[in-house]
């Protein structure tokens, strides 16, 4: 597992600082790739992140590398961002049982397709309050890691730090 992650996380951080990425960009680039990673809409998200990491000018494969690697917390926080924000909306009618939710698709397509959506929608809504709170958190934490530990993932072959 320890392989693992030093090869696909931490290898995309330590390249992007020897190419010469600033500490602050590289953790925007980690907060915002693990924030956008957690909207609670499966399937847009990496195309977000890519639009993102273009729009600001951060490193693109750390966004994304970082998104795929939350994508299971993604998928864990659906169910509870949905109660959440069925909660927030005033609407407590929506049970979340797959078999449930089959059989409203069968009845009727087009009903089921309008109330998820809503549901969906909610639950971005809550994303969008916890999100700005998260991504300044996440960015301190980073940012704080990177200039303390910058050292030990950027060395030459005399030791000397770029």
């Amino acid at each position: 597992m320890w392989r693992w992650i030093k090869r696909k996380v931490l290898l995309p951080i330590r390249l992007a600082l020897k190419n010469g990425i600033s500490q602050k960009r590289l953790a925007v680039s980690l907060a915002l790739g693990i924030t956008i990673g957690l909207i609670p809409f499966y399937g847009i998200t990496t195309l977000l992140v890519g639009i993102v990491a273009i729009s600001l000018r951060l490193d693109f494969v750390v966004m994304q590398v970082v998104h795929y690697v939350v994508q299971p917390f993604q998928i864990i926080l659906l169910v509870p961002f949905f109660k959440a924000g069925n909660l927030f909306m005033g609407d407590g009618t929506v049970d979340f049982t797959v078999s449930e939710y089959f059989l409203l698709f069968k009845e009727n397509f087009w009903y089921a397709l309008s109330e998820l959506w809503k549901v969906n929608l909610s639950a971005i809504i809550i994303w969008m309050i916890v999100a700005i709170p998260l991504a300044y958190g996440l960015y301190h934490v980073f940012h704080f890691s990177i200039r303390r530990y910058a050292h030990q993932f950027v060395r030459t072959n005399r030791g000397i730090v770029r």
